[in-house]
C-alpha cells in the first residue's frame, strides 16, 4: 500500500528590500513589517517610512524581534506609496515572483504602479 505524500508550500516571505522610484516625481513609502510578538502572543507590526526622490531608491532593512534566547525575522507584509499629487497605492504580500524566503527583494515604482521584481532575474532592466 502506498502512503500519500503530503507537502507544504515553501514560505513566500520578503525580509528586506530596495524600493526604486522610476516615476517622474517624488514619493513617500511606508513599509509594513509583521512578525511574532516578543511576548509570544499574536503578531507585532512595525512601520518604516521614507521619502524617495524621482530616480532615487530606499533600502528597507531587515527587522528582527528579540525573544530572549532567540530572535525571529519580521516579514514585509505591505508597501504603501503616496505620490506627490496625493494618490496612494498599496501592494500586499504575497508579492508576485516571490517563491521562497527572500533577503533582498526589489520593488519598482513607475508613473502608474508599484511592481514586485526579482532582482536576480532583471539585471540591467529598469
Amino acid at each position: 500500500m502506498n502512503t500519500p505524500v503530503v507537502g507544504l508550500a515553501a514560505p513566500r516571505l520578503v525580509h528586506s528590500c530596495t524600493i526604486r522610484n522610476n516615476s517622474n516625481g517624488p514619493v513617500r513609502v511606508q513599509i509594513l513589517y509583521k512578525g511574532p510578538s516578543a511576548h509570544g502572543r499574536g503578531d507585532h507590526q512595525e512601520i518604516s517610512t521614507g521619502d524617495i526622490p524621482a530616480g532615487g531608491s530606499f533600502r528597507a532593512e531587515e527587522r528582527v524581534t528579540n525573544h530572549g534566547s532567540y530572535t525571529t525575522r519580521k516579514e514585509i507584509a505591505g508597501i504603501k506609496v503616496t505620490r506627490y499629487n496625493g494618490q496612494k497605492q498599496k501592494l500586499y504580500a504575497p508579492f508576485q515572483g516571490v517563491h521562497s524566503v527572500e533577503l533582498n527583494w526589489l520593488f519598482v515604482i513607475d508613473n502608474w504602479q508599484i511592481y514586485s521584481v526579482n532582482p536576480n532575474a532583471t539585471m540591467g532592466q529598469f
